[in-house]
């Protein structure tokens, strides 16, 4: 028995049960799909079971261009149980994101067997109400381990080359991990080399799928030279790392305009000591990347980050609505520095945003916390009244208070940051990743009634609570492994002492007299942003029961617009995020 026919039995047996291992290894097929390609697209006809023997898929819903990542599958998971039960339409598509190999069990044949083994369909219906039953939890990820790696120097400066050496050595420490050069194929213990072509041997893609089973990682190493050996490395590997020198040209060599990575790909930028980070927009404005990453020259955090995302580790913070009360996720940041839970990503909506772009700036509790209060209780953004036609508050005050602090591009921050807004006439979410971090802030943050509508691409957009108040969903498309949610919004029911609700005249009169009864009656800005809390309430439990750990700190006491209670809500936010904190260390 080879290696891959040893591969395929003991998939079968772990998915279907040893009794069954002959008879349905003998009825499948094999299918080599290159990376790139598509096994098969949402919407075509279900009509077969595959099982990935090796390389790496993952399943898509939508088209190429504004489609949705749902997760991946690695060697031992099986696509397409559903369809060959019901013979429906495919719900996703599924991608090859290297050269994979796997075995097909079409419906004529399942049909067959299930006639003789009735068991066999059992088996096969349990797992597919399992995959329905996590998907509802919300426990899928997009994010599995990677198992191998390509590392491209673009450069061949000594920052670039030291930075490589440093990964290298971090990764494949201890016996982790296997480095693979041009050179050290043969030398590693490889039965053949490719060929003069690049085409790879049979006997080359058996020995490189042993050798991930006995490590943890595969590390490719090459250059950006236009060859076989790279044309190779890119087409194995799970994510590719383009290593540049940010003092070096941002445009593309035409070697590297005709290399291509199948799977994700992030750009790196190393950044010489004490200088700042600028300028990254034009290295990607030229280049498909999925991410990029900053590794400042005697920054460890930003090298730890780098190695806890390739690891699966890293961890995305999510920061939800809830105008002042969101100020909480300050105090929630304090905590996780003071606990030693690192930021990775942070993403955010609406007060989320912004809070979210103190922290991506790579600022200090203490400082995000002085910046906010400089803002938000000396700057009374909130008194930047204006005639009522389309807002209550002009929001001069608020873009004023935004740039004085965050006035940068989101592609030149440390840490990967997002935030959301809603389009007004199409009523789609649009993720803010690229462009000024204020623009970006002030469209999350545009309240509807109480700030202007934003002008995003020629298109209005307002709050981003409108129609994602906490988008865990977006962070899950993120290589992060874990993700912390924070949710200030309130679900409970709060009584009032009046039967019908008052006039205005009545209320004002009950506010002036020295001795009238205080009504608790909303103000109008109150009202206006929980009438656009509400309608993503519902959606909100889901997202958050996605997280891996929610924090939902109790700021029901303070009012929406009420900026003197800043400390207490902060303090608030900290206190609420130690406890849950320890608990889920415990």
């Amino acid at each position: 028995m080879t290696d891959t026919e040893r591969r395929i039995s003991e998939i079968v047996q772990r998915y279907f049960g040893e009794s069954l291992d002959e008879d349905i290894g003998s009825s499948l097929e094999r299918v080599d799909l290159p990376g790139g390609e598509w096994l098969f697209r949402e919407g075509d006809q279900g009509d077969a079971l595959y099982f990935l023997v090796r390389g790496r898929l993952q399943a898509w819903s939508g088209n190429e261009k504004r489609g949705r990542l749902l997760g991946e599958v690695v060697p031992g998971d099986s696509v397409g149980e559903a369809g060959l039960l019901t013979g429906a339409p495919r719900s996703a598509g599924i991608r090859a994101i290297r050269d994979s190999l796997l075995m097909r069990l079409g419906k004529a044949r399942f049909e067959q067997l299930a006639a003789t083994h009735p068991a066999m369909v059992m088996r096969l219906a349990s797992h597919v109400a399992e995959l329905m039953q996590r998907n509802l939890a919300g426990t899928g990820r997009t994010q599995r381990r990677y198992s191998t790696l390509c590392l491209v120097r673009l450069h061949d400066t000594p920052l670039v080359h030291d930075s490589v050496e440093s990964l290298v050595a971090r990764l494949c420490g201890g016996k982790r991990g296997l480095g693979l050069g041009r050179r050290r194929l043969e030398a590693a213990g490889a039965p053949v080399t490719l060929g003069s072509g690049g085409e790879i041997p049979e006997a080359l893609r058996a020995w490189l799928a042993d050798r991930e089973d006995e490590h943890e990682v595969l590390v490719y190493l090459c250059d950006g030279k236009d060859q076989p050996w790279t044309r190779f490395a890119l087409r194995q590997s799970d994510f590719t790392l383009w290593m540049a020198d940010a003092a070096e040209s941002s445009m593309p060599t035409v070697d590297e305009r005709n290399l291509a990575a199948s799977g994700r790909q992030a750009l790196v930028l190393h950044h010489a000591a004490r200088r700042e980070i600028s300028g990254t927009g034009a290295w990607l404005e030229s280049r498909s990347m999925d991410f990029h990453f900053h590794l400042r020259e005697g920054q460890t955090a930003d090298r730890e980050r780098l190695m806890r995302v390739l690891g699966g580790q890293a961890v995305g913070l999510v920061l939800g609505s809830g105008a002042v009360r969101g100020l909480a996720e300050l105090g929630v940041y304090r905590a996780l520095v003071e606990r030693g839970v690192p930021v990775d990503w942070v993403g955010g909506s609406s007060i989320g945003s912004i809070v979210g772009g103190a922290i991506a700036r790579g600022w200090d509790p203490d400082h995000a916390i002085a910046m906010a209060r400089d803002s938000f209780v000396k700057g009374k953004p909130f008194s930047d009244y204006t005639l009522p036609v389309i807002s209550l508050i002009r929001g001069k005050r608020m873009v004023r208070l935004l740039r004085t602090h965050l006035d940068v591009d989101i592609e030149d921050l440390p840490v990967p940051y997002f935030c959301v807004s809603s389009l007004l006439d199409r009523g789609e979410v649009h993720v803010h990743e690229r462009g000024n971090l204020v623009e970006a802030v002030r469209a999350s943050a545009a309240l509807p009634g109480v700030l202007p509508p934003a002008v995003v691409e020629q298109e209005l957009v307002v709050d981003g609570a409108v129609l994602n108040s906490l988008p865990v969903d977006v962070m899950l498309q993120k290589p992060v492994g874990r993700v912390i949610a924070v949710d200030v919004s309130y679900r409970g029911a709060r009584k009032v002492d009046y039967p019908e609700t008052p006039g205005s005249w009545s209320i004002l009169r009950h506010r002036w007299l020295p001795f009238g009864q205080k009504l608790r009656v909303p103000t109008l800005a109150t009202l206006i942003l929980r009438a656009t809390e509400i309608g993503t309430l519902q959606q909100s439990l889901q997202r958050s029961a996605a997280a891996d750990l929610l924090i939902n700190p109790p700021v029901r006491e303070f009012g929406m617009t009420d900026v003197k209670a800043f400390d207490r809500i902060v303090e608030v936010g900290y206190e609420h995020a130690l406890e849950r904190l320890d608990d889920w260390s415990a």
